[in-house]
């Protein structure tokens, strides 16, 4: 199926979250620059000291990298966990000019893609961070916007005005607090300036797909989320299968039902090489992430 230009944007960490709905991958609420507190539906009851009767364990866990496509090139690089046995959703957004390890070469997670395709990303990202990465899910910007209309809409605060042309059409959002549709996510991750400053676009898009998740978790409730599961995984091109959602699908419930912000976007940094072609992650970054994601040992 052939998509206009202007409907291939995809929105990573949404289509994540989207693709990983199976999951209750709806993902995260606040940058977690610190542990996250857990949920208090996850403690004990202080009346009773009973535990809960229900809870996700450590097999329920996934990682999946969500990888989002502008013209049929890679655009954006997302990490997502699905977390529920401690009631969280890290995810993190990279650079696409990050440099990762592939088959004794350091290239950058587009050259990773362009070399192997979505596998590869998935194995680069493993190694250059230390954790295991699970699945994949290669998104356009058509199914995003699909997923996305299904889903939910966002109230996210902008920090500047975002006006530009694309494809023949003025794209205006004011800055402020705001209720964006799925049209207004994916000029957000169009915007031209946000594309000069990667560290600055990966902060403000990872806490918008996070702002996001939180505020349409019921998406990963029994309710809805085998249609989304559905409805996304023949949209999408992913590896995620039917027999990683049906094991989780309690799990995921669980999640939608916490009264609580039960994920956070981790905020990228590094240094910039030669002419800002390539992005070398700090090791303070790379502790953070293990510190969330599954470490490898």
């Amino acid at each position: 199926m052939e998509y206009n230009s202007g409907e291939r944007w995809r929105s990573f960490l949404l289509a994540f979250a989207l693709t990983l709905l199976l999951l209750a991958l709806i993902m995260v609420g606040t940058v977690m620059a610190v542990q996250p507190s857990m949920p208090r539906a996850l403690q004990k009851d202080s009346a009773g000291g009973q535990q809960l009767a229900y809870r996700p364990n450590a097999s329920d866990s996934l990682t999946v990298a969500v990888i989002g496509m502008r013209d049929n090139q890679p655009a954006d690089f997302v990490l997502v966990r699905f977390n529920p046995q401690y009631g969280q959703v890290p995810l993190t957004m990279l650079p696409p000019q990050t440099l990762v390890p592939l088959d004794g070469k350091n290239l950058t997670l587009e050259q990773a893609f362009e070399a192997g395709g979505s596998r590869a990303v998935k194995e680069a990202l493993s190694e250059r961070l230390g954790v295991a990465v699970d699945r994949y899910a290669r998104v356009e910007g058509e199914a995003f916007r699909r997923i996305a209309e299904k889903t939910g809409s966002v109230e996210f605060e902008l920090p500047e005005d975002v006006s530009y042309r694309r494809d023949g059409y003025s794209i205006n959002l004011a800055a402020g607090s705001r209720r964006l549709d799925a049209r207004d996510m994916l000029d957000l991750f169009a915007y031209p300036a946000l594309r000069r400053d990667q560290e600055t676009r990966c902060d403000l898009l990872g806490r918008m797909l996070a702002a996001w998740a939180n505020q349409n978790l019921d998406a990963a409730g029994e309710e809805r989320s085998s249609s989304l599961f559905k409805l996304t995984v023949n949209l999408v091109d992913t590896d995620i299968s039917y027999a990683d959602y049906e094991p989780r699908r309690r799990a995921a419930n669980f999640l939608s039902e916490l009264d609580a912000q039960v994920a956070g976007s981790l905020p990228v940094s590094g240094t910039w090489l030669g002419d800002g072609d390539s992005f070398e992650l700090s090791e303070s970054y790379v502790n953070l992430v293990r510190q969330y994601f599954q470490a490898i040992e």
